[in-house]
């Protein structure tokens, strides 16, 4: 409701908090033959995003947030996995080269192969390009072109034409390419990125994300900063969730009030 309010960017859906994510496990709650409440989120979420990408051409998609914290990398790499298990050859993209978290995430063996050795090497080299990436570990149609070392100069190694080189490479071998790209609030690095992408996912969290941020999702869609536009709000505590009325409670309850 606070959303419909703020915005009228579309809204793809939204994610239940996992409580069974610990800090040193892997954040990937969707998996293969499963039925459960994230595993169903993220299919809903895959549907409409394919109703928004509005065509076979239109494959690439950067996520983006406000902030850190609102669980960008998180949605993103789960939608991954998600389009994945449709048979789709996905590649998701670490292009978050200040705070780079995939390699970690999915426990990828080497943390210097990364995007960014392309980014500062010869344009035309198409297979250094693809000898950076690699099996993601939970799917076999899913890979990963982590971010790499984190260069010196982030914001101009994405100004460089190997970006739009390395996308055209890749668009010739994968069916989605996703993006995981900086807080849009922090840095420019998002919008030099949105050059090269056919939409935007932005992602805001329940009980984190100020509402005064909406603001700023709200002039970027204005002013055609970040193409193709949704969000996707993270972070829904079912604890708040009463099943008697089939509706949300308000957030500024607590668990004690409702008791």
């Amino acid at each position: 409701n606070d959303l419909e309010k703020l915005t009228k960017i579309p809204v793809l859906g939204d994610v239940a908090v996992s409580h069974d994510i610990k800090n040193d496990t892997r954040s990937i709650v969707v998996r293969e033959n499963s039925n459960d409440l994230m595993a169903e989120t993220f299919r809903g979420i895959r549907t409409n995003l394919q109703f928004i990408l509005d065509g076979p051409e239109k494959k690439v998609i950067q996520f983006t947030s406000s902030n850190p914290g609102e669980g960008k990398t998180f949605v993103s790499s789960n939608l991954a996995t998600s389009m994945a298990l449709l048979g789709k050859k996905v590649l998701l993209v670490g292009l978050d080269v200040r705070k780079p978290r995939l390699a970690e995430m999915f426990n990828l063996p080497d943390h210097k192969k990364g995007v960014t050795t392309f980014l500062s090497g010869d344009a035309n080299d198409k297979q250094l390009l693809f000898d950076q990436i690699m099996p993601s570990g939970i799917n076999k149609n899913l890979d990963i072109l982590p971010a790499g070392i984190i260069p010196p100069n982030p914001a101009e190694l994405l100004s460089r034409k190997n970006l739009d080189k390395a996308i055209e490479y890749l668009k010739e071998i994968y069916d989605y390419i996703i993006l995981d790209t900086a807080p849009v609030g922090l840095v420019t690095d998002t919008l030099i990125i949105s050059r090269v992408t056919d939409a935007t996912v932005y992602i805001c969290r329940s009980d984190y994300t100020p509402k005064s941020n909406l603001a700023i999702a709200n002039d970027l869609r204005k002013e055609g900063k970040l193409k193709n536009m949704s969000i996707i709000l993270n972070g829904i505590d079912m604890d708040l969730y009463d099943p008697m009325q089939d509706t949300r409670l308000p957030y500024a309850f607590s668990v004690a009030d409702m008791t």
